[in-house]
């Protein structure tokens, strides 16, 4: 027997399929607002899934690429210093040949060590250069700086023991170390008071004496010695006080590694060391070449300034190794930055496949939906007309 199909029923289909006409005439439309193909993860699961990938690698890479330039910085920073420091060097290779001729009064060599000692200022303030407030050239221990510039003070008493803050003095001839007693944070002495073994030339003195006839400075490794009787007996009787400016190297680790991570898995050294720069706290450093040049121009002995040559130029040699070595580390970063450029470019393509709207085809989605709905909304008028039998 045939069923009979109320007006509720059809009623209720026509309902049925405009409201999924218009469900599907509203996805386009918020496509079209957002411009965006995934609006939820509803929308298409897969996608949606593969979308989140997507965007977990950009972030990466964005990452990465922020530890690259931060590098590039850094590096940049590093190079300009260490480019500064060989002029500077040059300066002074060219003011120790100038003063190195017999024919340079005392006088002379005087008033170049007085240009010296500025441009000896100018390595101090470049050891300590900064980037982003981080000292680059201490190595991890970025928030200290690797030299110091210090005022040194050295009683001086005759037969001192070794643990006592005083430098000791023993006989005429013989040579002491010199205690900095102004310092009480050192590592070196029991006393904590520190070795000052870059004593700067043409600042030391020793009320009542006189250099070169009183007594001698070995001014690179911090040490004293008595030179007349008469000074040794004036020690002897209450002791003296040696005041002088030094160069402190800081004695926190200066070598330790500073890296960047600018790939997966991937981290490259970025920083270079005080000791890369300048050498280490034993050995041959390049200070050395720059307090030898001012005691040679400052107390005119023409023998330290010819030393200073040879010092000066490993110091230029070393300077210009360390610089090589940042270059190479540029470079690394340089291709690195356009590998990660490339490969956020390729991979923000592929998520605007899943994720973009094509606008062309969503108009055109959009104009076709809007006239099926238009044509569901007639048809179903006209199916809806009610009759005599609707109200049987």
């Amino acid at each position: 027997m045939a069923s009979r199909i109320s007006f509720n029923q059809i009623s209720a289909r026509i309902l049925d399929r405009l409201f999924t006409n218009y469900n599907k005439l509203e996805g386009i439309q918020e496509q079209l607002a957002t411009g965006k193909k995934l609006n939820s993860a509803s929308d298409d699961p897969v996608s949606a899934s593969q979308s989140m990938e997507l965007r977990s690698d950009l972030d990466q890479f964005k990452s990465f690429q922020r530890n690259v330039d931060d590098g590039l910085g850094y590096l940049g920073t590093i190079d300009s210093t260490l480019s500064t420091s060989t002029n500077i060097y040059q300066s002074m290779r060219e003011r120790a040949i100038q003063a190195s001729n017999d024919s340079n009064s005392a006088e002379s060599r005087f008033y170049i060590g007085r240009e010296v000692r500025g441009m000896f200022d100018q390595m101090v303030a470049l050891s300590n250069t900064t980037f982003k407030g981080e000292y680059v050239l201490s190595g991890t221990n970025t928030q200290v700086p690797p030299f110091e510039m210090r005022t040194g003070k050295s009683t001086i008493i005759a037969g001192a023991p070794a643990a006592s803050p005083s430098s000791s003095y023993s006989a005429v001839g013989t040579w002491i170390d010199l205690k900095d007693t102004n310092v009480d944070d050192s590592n070196d002495t029991v006393t904590n008071d520190a070795y000052p073994d870059l004593i700067v030339p043409g600042s030391f003195s020793i009320s009542g004496m006189k250099e070169g006839t009183d007594y001698e400075v070995d001014y690179r490794n911090g040490k004293l010695k008595i030179l007349s009787a008469p000074a040794a007996a004036a020690i002897t009787g209450g002791g003296a006080v040696a005041n002088y400016d030094w160069l402190r190297r800081n004695e926190k680790n200066l070598d330790g590694t500073a890296n960047r991570e600018i790939e997966e898995g991937v981290a490259t050294r970025v920083n270079t060391t005080a000791t890369d720069v300048f050498g280490g706290k034993t050995g041959v450093n390049s200070w050395e070449g720059m307090i030898d040049l001012l005691d040679g121009t400052l107390n005119n002995h023409p023998d330290k300034v010819r030393t200073s040559l040879d010092k000066i130029d490993g110091a230029i040699r070393r300077t210009l190794t360390a610089q090589s070595s940042n270059g190479a580390r540029v470079q690394r970063f340089e291709s690195t930055q356009a590998r990660n450029t490339e490969r956020q470019v390729y991979t923000t393509k592929l998520q605007s496949d899943v994720e973009d709207v094509d606008f062309a085809q969503a108009v055109s989605d959009f104009n076709l939906q809007q006239a099926v709905y238009d044509a569901s909304l007639k048809m179903g008028a006209q199916a809806m007309q009610n009759t005599l039998m609707n109200f049987l």
